[in-house]
C-alpha cells in the first residue's frame, strides 16, 4: 500500500495551510507576476501585508 501526502498551499501572510474550502484568494504577484500569492479570509479582511518573494514588492 503507498501513501501518498497531499500539499496544501499556505498563505502568503499568517503561513497557516489554506484548506480546500477556505474563501481565500490567490494571484500572482502584481509587480513582477512571477510568485503566487496565497491570502486566507483573515487576512484578507484584516489586510494583513504580505512580501513577494521573487521581488520583494509589499501589498496589503
Amino acid at each position: 500500500m503507498s501513501s501518498s501526502a497531499i500539499s496544501l498551499p499556505v498563505c502568503s501572510c499568517c503561513r497557516r495551510p489554506v484548506m480546500p474550502n477556505d474563501k481565500c484568494v490567490k494571484f500572482h504577484c502584481p509587480s513582477c507576476g512571477e510568485d503566487l500569492v496565497w491570502r486566507c479570509q483573515s487576512c484578507r479582511e484584516a489586510a494583513r501585508g504580505y512580501e513577494c518573494g521573487s521581488c520583494g514588492f509589499a501589498g496589503p
